[in-house]
């Protein structure tokens, strides 16, 4: 909240979605003069359905996402706005770096893996992308207007970590031919917490990916070429995602 409040070269609204009821989180703590903050208190049941209620309750339509778990450096708020100012973009990615809580393990040297971590580093240049990720991104809610929203049986909910959320909006907003561009200039960091660094959190993380994917349809798609890291880790990557993407077809 402080990254955010600290951000200059923008200005505008600061809405938080608190799931907490009795949160000690204070507006005036974060309100400035570029920034006013507001606080939504409700319970909801995953992170799409918080998404689409700050879609509905944003005051601006360029609206900026920035997951709980990721600092915004100087500029990341301007950058970004700045990228859907041109008429037919309608989505904006962050360079995503990770901020290790600890040692992570060899798995983590895997870009399929890294994905899992919403690690998103394509540099620092600016490019047109199929896909953004979650821990930081902008929309234009005026531009693909029909396609503003996020499916709810996807992304994270009820304690299951469900993805495929950004990309299904990716995919429908470039259908629909709004362009989708990531912002090298526009960094969050990302605070990986020591408990996601074990490769049992690995595993269920890919296992969740292969339901989602088989939601969703299509091929997998790591932000980078598989290298040769991800070849010699793909018999302990390969079953957890195949198993889940089983398990979401079985399912329905």
């Amino acid at each position: 909240m402080q990254s955010l409040a600290m951000q200059t070269g923008a200005q505008g609204e600061i809405l938080l979605i608190e799931q907490k009821v009795d949160s000690a989180i204070s507006a005036e703590a974060f309100s400035n003069e570029r920034w006013t903050c507001r606080i939504l208190h409700g319970s909801l049941p995953g992170l799409s359905a918080a998404r689409n209620l700050s879609l509905k309750e944003a005051a601006f339509d360029q609206i900026l996402f920035c997951d709980s778990d990721a600092v915004a450096r100087e500029g990341w708020a301007a950058a970004l706005q700045l990228g859907l100012d041109a008429s037919d973009v309608a989505i904006t990615g962050s360079r995503i770096l990770p901020r290790w809580s600890g040692r992570p393990t060899i798995l983590a040297r895997s870009a399929v893996v890294r994905d899992q971590y919403s690690i998103y580093d394509l540099g620092p240049e600016t490019k047109e992308v199929e896909r953004v990720v979650g821990a930081g991104f902008g929309l234009d809610r005026t531009k693909c207007s029909e396609q503003m929203f996020f499916d709810e049986a996807l992304g994270r909910r009820d304690g299951r970590l469900f993805g495929g959320e950004e990309s299904d909006l990716c995919r429908r907003v470039s259908a629909a031919g709004g362009r989708i561009m990531y912002i090298g200039g526009a960094v969050v960091d990302h605070v990986i917490p020591r408990e996601r660094l074990s490769a049992l959190w690995v595993a269920k993380r890919l296992f969740y990916a292969g339901c989602g994917r088989s939601k969703t349809g299509g091929a997998p798609s790591p932000s980078r070429k598989p290298g040769l890291a991800d070849w010699l880790l793909l018999p302990l990557i390969l079953p957890p995602y195949a198993l889940g993407w089983l398990c979401g077809k079985l399912k329905g």
